[in-house]
C-alpha cells in the first residue's frame, strides 16, 4: 500500500460522516481518488479513535476532536 503525501492542517478535509464519526481527506485531491481518504475519526464516549488508512489495524486515541484532526497533518505525533 503506498502511503500518503504529507498533509498540512490547510490540506485536510473533515467530514462528519455521523454523529460521532468523521471522515478526513486531502482536499487536494478529487472525490472519486483513492489518496482522497486519510482515515476516520470516532467519538468513544469522552475521547477520539483515529484510524490512519496508512496504518490500518492501528488506532490512537485523543483526549479532543482538534488533536485527533490534527493527528493526520504534517509533523503530527500520537499522544
Amino acid at each position: 500500500m503506498n502511503q500518503h503525501e504529507p498533509c498540512t492542517l490547510e490540506d485536510l478535509e473533515v467530514l462528519a460522516i455521523s454523529d460521532t464519526e468523521w471522515r478526513v481527506g486531502d482536499r487536494r485531491r478529487g472525490e472519486q481518488s483513492p489518496e482522497k481518504v486519510l482515515g476516520y475519526i470516532e467519538q468513544r464516549g469522552s475521547t477520539f479513535d483515529v484510524l490512519n488508512v496508512d496504518t490500518p489495524g492501528r488506532h490512537v486515541t485523543f483526549p479532543h476532536l482538534n488533536s485527533a484532526i490534527e493527528s493526520f497533518a504534517i509533523g503530527a505525533r500520537a499522544t
